[in-house]
């Protein structure tokens, strides 16, 4: 199974909770106390990172003291962008708000590395697409929150959030649908197979007011270099990350991993053999690990399993899997049920 220690989220987030549990009456330093957290020492290190199993913990206490499942809701309306220091402020200094979305997939690590986030593209709309990583466990509060503040975002920059066209959810349907309607103003729906903000396109390739390109370029490096810094991970992890999140939209090769840490493609081979391990290995090993995961905890067949990790066929798969487990997988997943 992965290492979820090894999973985070920037601290703003939970600045932008203690706001929200704070003006909906709750004491946020009980609640933080309760999830393992110093509420001062989060607020004086904005930048820092919070391990995402804990951050989940956070979210989960958070739903409880305020009974409300629509609370990520109304954390998006606390999270500002100088919360996200260099990443908020290329959104609002990108010259269209269209260009701030096209930025946000390659930097959205800095937020969280426990999702996959991708842009789907039609002749008039942009879908933001969030995923969560297979076997990396986050609240549906997250998700909400997130959307919640790039709407809040663009909001700002256009002066309306007309731009917002539907939302698609993976969380189950809430007894009450008010509060989403009331936030997004736009068809809802729930239970889906990803959480995507559908935009329109003719709407965010309007130019802003506040863009500025040299500003933009400015901020764009802060966040490689926050990115490169980042918890100080070895570059076998930060490789690692990458090829979890692409494993869930597509297959990960090398050139995208190093595009992500804006170097080369031989610069991250070198850098992976100086650390005793390769790019094959490492994606071997994610392999096999998210191999196990869906064959424990979902019923997807072995056919789709085999084409979700990115093997050219059912034959080359089972061969693999053999190799790590001395059994296939559908015998693995018979013997593992209880």
């Amino acid at each position: 199974m992965p290492d979820k220690l090894k999973y985070s989220t920037i601290s703003a987030w939970a600045i932008a909770v203690s706001r929200a549990l704070s003006a909906s009456g709750v004491d946020a330093y009980a609640v933080f106390d309760n999830a393992g957290l110093c509420l001062n020492e989060v607020e004086s290190a904005p930048d820092s990172r919070i391990a995402i199993e804990r951050m989940t913990r956070l979210w989960h206490l958070a739903e409880q003291a305020t009974e409300s499942e629509a609370f990520g809701l109304t954390v998006g309306q606390y999270a500002y962008p100088m919360h996200f220091r260099s990443l908020g402020l290329l959104m609002m200094t990108s010259v269209t708000l269209a260009q701030a979305f096209e930025a946000l997939p390659n930097y959205s690590a800095l937020v969280s590395n426990s999702a996959s986030i991708k842009l789907q593209r039609t002749p008039d709309r942009l879908g933001f697409t969030i995923t969560p990583l297979p076997g990396v466990d986050i609240s549906p509060m997250s998700i909400d929150a997130f959307f919640t503040t790039l709407v809040h975002h663009g909001e700002l920059i256009l002066g309306h959030g007309k731009f917002v066209l539907s939302v698609e959810l993976m969380r189950a349907e809430p007894k009450n649908l008010s509060p989403w309607q009331n936030c997004f103003s736009c068809p809802i729906s729930f239970d889906k197979q990803e959480n995507c903000l559908w935009m329109d396109r003719s709407m965010l390739e309007q130019s802003t007011v506040m863009g500025n390109p040299k500003l933009a370029a400015q901020n764009e490096t802060k966040v490689r270099n926050y990115l490169d810094k980042m918890q100080a991970l070895k570059w076998q992890e930060k490789a690692s990350q990458a090829i979890h999140a692409m494993l869930v939209s597509g297959e990960p090769r090398a050139q995208k991993v190093a595009q992500v840490y804006n170097i080369s493609e031989r610069t991250l081979r070198r850098k992976l053999k100086e650390e005793g391990t390769s790019f094959r290995d490492l994606l071997q090993q994610k392999r096999r690990e998210l191999a196990y995961h869906y064959l424990l905890n979902t019923e997807l067949s072995i056919t789709l399993l085999s084409d979700k990790l990115g093997y050219t066929s059912l034959t080359n798969f089972s061969r693999a899997f053999h190799r790590w487990h001395g059994t296939g997988p559908a015998d693995f997943r018979h013997r593992s049920k209880p």
